[in-house]
């Protein structure tokens, strides 16, 4: 099944979040990636979990190609199998 964008962002944002040791309300899906200081391995680690949450392949460098957590999830959206 589908995700929807507030379930996509929210786990992007959740995930985040957590590894920049940041209040998950002090994350938004607007900030630019290279704000929250987390390092590529770390980024690649997170698309690794979110590949697996959706059931999709990604590109490892998704987050930087995209720039922001709302854009990631728009190309998700746009994306994933019917």
């Amino acid at each position: 099944m589908d995700k929807t964008y507030t379930e996509i962002s929210g786990w992007i944002i959740e995930r985040i979040a957590h590894h920049a040791e940041l209040n998950p309300e002090k994350v938004t899906p607007d900030t630019d990636i290279v704000n929250f200081r987390l390092d590529s391995l770390l980024m690649v680690n997170i698309t690794s979990e979110l590949e697996e949450w959706l059931g999709m392949e990604l590109s490892p460098s998704i987050f930087w190609e995209m720039g922001t957590i709302a854009a990631t999830t728009e190309w998700i959206l746009e994306n994933q199998e019917a």
